[in-house]
């Protein structure tokens, strides 16, 4: 596939990427997951993707895929800052170690991914000793800085993990992955189980990471109006395809794929005047299992506006506009 929407001097590059997983049925054929098919997307220096989708549109696994926790099936990562230029998905042994200080994850569970009986200020200084760092006033002197920049007291460094507030862990793990100074960070879902209060401080403390370190974000989520405020370019991916790419303004303002303007339609909190703009698109049924793909546009069965052609050809990104790409038979 030719590559669509690329800019100059990303910091991660996804090929082509693919991802499948094997299903065994106890008793029948094995199926196949797809579930993410055939990416080409850039992450640019100090740059805010968002990848907005339905559950099982793949947008987790793009993200594991971006940092290595999961592997690629066909396709590369390229990973290039900080003098190195790696395929994420064959990076192994030292190499492998050496990048895991430049591409961190937000978890989306605060209460699952620390261990909840663990002083927070262990909690942040193993990683660092994982490392290689070892002078304890490095360490002190780290774990002091990166808890500032989250906004919290020090004195809760002292407290044990299961006696913080949701939000109070959330900027604990967003202060682990600052240790390392990295340049990408993904975040899944990093705010989707947090009340819209914290949404806004989370958000506010990640984009002040973006502005003062120049740290890039593939930020994943489905709500598209925390994208439209967190993201500088959207991806929207449905059942492992991206099929709208562009910056937050246009996406939201001017979404062009029947997917992405039902993704809208169904935000309550994006700007009403919008609404008042797009079309009514009245989406049938929930997105299939990722093993059976339907042919042809994969939104075609859900689509109100489709063609016969849907049905049986795959529609390729194309620029409508500069800088904003679609998949769809109506463009």
């Amino acid at each position: 596939m030719q590559r669509v929407g690329s800019i100059k001097d990303p910091v991660m590059t996804f090929d082509n990427v693919s991802v499948f997983f094997t299903k065994k049925k106890f008793l029948g054929p094995k199926s196949v997951i797809k579930a993410v098919d055939s990416i080409n997307l850039d992450v640019g220096h100090g740059e805010i993707v968002a990848v907005v989708g339905e559950s099982g549109s793949g947008k987790t696994t793009l993200g594991r895929t971006a940092i290595g926790l999961q592997r690629a099936t066909s396709g590369k990562v390229i990973f290039t800052d900080n003098n190195l230029n790696v395929d994420v998905s064959t990076a192994r042994g030292r190499r492998w170690k050496e990048l895991r200080k430049y591409l961190q994850i937000i978890f989306q569970d605060p209460f699952s991914s620390i261990d909840p009986n663990m002083r927070v200020y262990d909690a942040l200084r193993i990683p660092l000793q994982s490392q290689g760092v070892r002078d304890k006033k490095e360490i002190e002197d780290r774990i002091y800085k990166v808890f500032s920049e989250v906004g919290l007291p020090s004195d809760l460094l002292w407290n044990y993990v299961f006696q913080l507030s949701g939000g109070q862990r959330q900027r604990v793990s967003i202060a682990r992955v600052l240790l390392f100074s990295p340049s990408l960070v993904v975040a899944d879902e990093a705010v989707s189980m947090l009340d819209v209060s914290l949404k806004g401080d989370i958000l506010n403390i990640i984009k002040k990471i973006q502005n003062n370190f120049g740290v890039s974000f593939l930020f994943i989520t489905h709500e598209m109006a925390v994208a439209k405020v967190i993201a500088d370019r959207v991806a929207v991916m449905y059942l492992g395809n991206l099929v709208e790419i562009g910056t937050a303004d246009k996406i939201v303002s001017n979404p062009l794929h029947p997917y992405t303007q039902a993704l809208i339609q169904a935000s309550p909190t994006i700007d009403p005047s919008l609404r008042e703009t797009l079309r009514t698109v009245n989406v049938r049924g929930e997105i299939p299992p990722s093993n059976a793909h339907p042919p042809g546009c994969k939104f075609h069965p859900r689509c109100p506006f489709v063609m016969e052609t849907c049905k049986h050809n795959i529609p390729s990104l194309k620029e409508v506009e500069n800088g904003h790409y679609v998949s769809c038979w109506l463009y």
